[in-house]
């Protein structure tokens, strides 16, 4: 009896012994082996789920003494499968996990105007992440947009950037930080310097006519900047890069999250001298009786600068449903020629800004925001002999809106909002004797957007926008887009988006002479008409699992469109010229290839129908390899190779060619037209992160890694000074 009690007793102690196997872990993430918080770790056989901590560490007890496979998931990660073999004990395991190539449950705001996640919005949205941002290790926000993103390139008037997005100009891409309006253009474009890429959080694009949300030059796309904000008690950030050319970068970002709200502060100052862009060989003009003349050789100056910027930001939670945020920026840039004139006369830019917005919660599924921003751009000639300033420029805008947003039942959303834009500009350019002249105009709206849930895989957005213009009275745009998923892997979105742009302050009011390029009289008109455009754009994305493929078209119809004509070839006009067609199309890969390997690819395609006027490059592609090392723990260093090619293009102009008749000795002049070719070319970088000891970061690379150089210097033409260096140092603590 003995003996079959104590065999009943060993049979039991060894089934709890076998039923009683643990593995301990930590969950971290396989680039930067940050630990990860919140973590699922699950076994299916078990019926078992757990969390990791705040330290990444996780604990599974009660298993048994055999082989299992862990799930291991986080938001914004792709999932891992192991397997662990306990017969030969507890295990103790590092388990990484590598982000998504397309994370799609980011939080997005441009596409509604409320948080949604990206896989919801019934819109085409692309997120630029601020892990993406520092992967890039980019200087300022142009190199990022020209030579990081597909379908976006740049061009250079009067020695200012000019950006083209899908075939449309810098005034039909609306820019906003934060939701607001920039002030201040050049050539129709922003001052990118503004942007102070060490203190955004993520940018959100969207492609494609955006007018029933966002009123006149949302036409062509939006670009919403979205600034930092602290999640922790202590964030503190400082860095410095050098490069060629004399670049200098350094920035400091101090920022706190308290019970009470958050607070941030952030300084940088970004300087690069002038380099000259020498001619390879001549610019060639060839005509249609098949000559060609080749221009003499030249040099062009790319302007350096040297800009300082400080901004901040408080964030209060008033109560559990008020919060309030007020933020402020300050920002000056002196602009360096180069060459003789660079040492008598630079230009100087200020610009002061701030924001108050409040948000209150009704409830879960009711929420109102009201806003008010204020902008202030000015422009200086700057005599350094005589250190005097003499202002040119000053473009004042403010803004006052409101949105409020509701969840109806399960399958019925809607957003209501309403805005005030003020846009008031003074300028040389206004009067024939270049004496400073101001002019102004008013905006109201209301819109409204709805969104239908019909069933799992189908969703529909309409929209209304009304604007009433204190030039042009009253405009309505409307909007129907629809998302239709057939299957839990396949995303198609498409819809149709009015569109209309109203005429610039430059455009209605403009009478300047252009001193350069032989001089000319630039003339505007108060008779002009807004720009009407009817958008139409289809996109589909295809996720499997590792590798996530998007396509995506657009058409745009535009009337009205406002385009500069020469006229008695010494002056150029603004006139309403017509219809235009635009044509956009835009494949693009993400493919995971290793847990620590990621590739991209993308093409862009744009036609249009200005023939013999068009300026565009019609073919872009892009190319990106991301390689995380795994040998070094949590100093593992990640190296990058990418590149950007842009296609040959043709442009075309007209020459007036004077003959004296020997008999006569009367002059005729012809015009003739002629051709100018554009080789395709291709731009590469190859950078290197190495995470240190002590929270710093040692990043450098290679822009331009082939040493491309233009041929010959034109608006059209790269401006790269060929292979170029840098190297930067990262401390960041949160």
């Amino acid at each position: 009896m003995r003996f079959l009690i104590s065999l009943v007793l060993l049979f039991t102690t060894l089934t709890v012994y076998t039923q009683n196997r643990i593995i301990r872990g930590k969950v971290v993430d396989c680039g930067s082996y940050e630990v990860l918080h919140g973590a699922t770790i699950s076994l299916p056989g078990y019926n078992k789920a757990i969390l990791s901590e705040s330290d990444g560490i996780f604990k599974l007890p009660g298993l048994k003494n055999e082989r299992v496979i862990l799930h291991v998931s986080a938001l914004g990660y792709e999932e891992q499968k192991i397997s662990v073999d306990l017969s030969a004990g507890d295990q103790d395991i590092n388990i990484p996990l590598c982000k998504k190539s397309v994370d799609l449950d980011q939080v997005v705001v441009s596409a509604t105007r409320t948080e949604r996640l990206l896989k919801n919005v019934p819109i085409a949205v692309q997120i630029i992440s601020s892990k993406v941002l520092e992967k890039a290790q980019v200087a300022n926000f142009r190199e990022l947009l020209e030579y990081e993103l597909p379908g976006i390139n740049f061009t250079n008037n009067g020695g200012h950037a000019n950006i083209n997005m899908l075939g449309f100009g810098g005034k039909y891409v609306l820019f906003l930080m934060d939701g607001e309006r920039i002030a201040g253009e050049t050539f129709d474009n922003i001052d990118y310097n503004r942007v102070d890429m060490d203190n955004v959080e993520r940018i959100e694009i969207m492609k494609g006519a955006a007018s029933s949300l966002y009123g006149s030059n949302a036409v062509g796309g939006v670009i919403n900047i979205i600034g930092r904000k602290p999640e922790k008690p202590i964030e503190i950030t400082a860095n410095s890069r050098f490069a060629s050319e004399g670049e200098q970068n350094y920035g400091l970002t101090l920022g706190s999250r308290q019970k009470w709200g958050y607070a941030s502060i952030t300084g940088s100052m970004k300087q690069r001298d002038p380099y000259t862009l020498k001619d390879r060989s001549p610019l060639t003009q060839e005509f249609e009786d098949g000559t060609k003349e080749e221009r003499d050789l030249s040099e062009t100056i790319i302007a350096g600068y040297k800009d300082y910027s400080l901004s901040g930001k408080v964030g209060i939670n008033a109560s559990d449903k008020l919060q309030i945020e007020a933020k402020g920026g300050y920002y000056f840039k002196e602009r360096n020629p180069g060459g003789l004139d660079g040492k008598k006369v630079r230009d100087r830019y200020y610009d002061y800004s701030g924001g108050l917005k409040a948000e209150y919660t009704f409830s879960e599924d009711r929420h109102l925001s009201l806003s008010g921003n204020y902008d202030k751009y000015n422009k200086y000639d700057y005599y350094r002999l005589l250190k005097e300033e003499e202002k040119n420029y000053e473009n004042t805008q403010w803004h006052v809106g409101g949105i409020y947003d509701q969840k109806i039942g399960r399958r019925h959303s809607f957003v209501a909002g309403f805005e005030v834009f003020s846009d008031d500009l003074m300028t040389f350019m206004f009067e024939s004797d270049g004496s400073n002249a101001k002019r102004d105009a008013y905006t109201y709206s209301g819109y409204t957007q709805q969104e239908w849930v019909l069933n799992n895989k189908l969703t529909l957005v309409t929209g209304l926008r009304y604007d009433y213009h204190s030039k042009f009275k009253g405009r309505l745009t409307p909007h129907l887009s629809a998302m239709y998923k057939p299957m839990s892997r396949v995303t198609l979105r498409g819809g149709y988006s009015g569109g209309f742009r109203s005429p610039t302050l430059k455009e209605l009011y403009t009478d300047w002479f252009h001193p350069y390029g032989g001089g000319f009289q630039i003339v505007g008109s108060k008779d002009l008409k807004p720009e009407k455009s009817n958008n139409f754009n289809l996109s589909t994305e295809v996720s499997l699992g590792k590798t996530v493929i998007t396509a995506m078209g657009q058409y745009s119809l535009m009337d009205n469109k406002i385009s500069s004509i020469w006229l008695n070839n010494d002056t150029i006009y603004y006139r309403n010229l017509g219809k235009a067609k635009i044509l956009g199309v835009e494949l693009g890969i993400s493919h995971q290839l290793r847990s620590n390997i990621l590739l991209k690819a993308s093409y862009t395609y744009v036609h249009d129908d200005l023939g013999k006027k068009s300026t565009e490059r019609p073919h872009t592609a892009t190319f990106r390899v991301d390689y995380t090392s795994r040998f070094f723990r949590k100093y593992n260093p990640t190296l990058s190779f990418s590149g950007k090619y842009f296609s040959s293009m043709d442009t075309y102009g007209n020459e007036d060619i004077s003959e004296i008749d020997e008999n006569t000795g009367m002059t005729s002049i012809t015009t003739d037209e002629y051709k100018i070719h554009y080789d395709g070319y291709s731009v590469w970088r190859l950078t290197y992160a190495q995470p240190l000891p002590y929270r710093f970061t040692l990043n450098a690379g290679i822009n331009n890694l082939f040493d491309y150089k233009t041929k010959f210097s034109s608006f059209y033409s790269s401006i790269s000074p060929g292979r170029t260096f840098y190297v930067s140092l990262k401390w960041k603590l949160n």
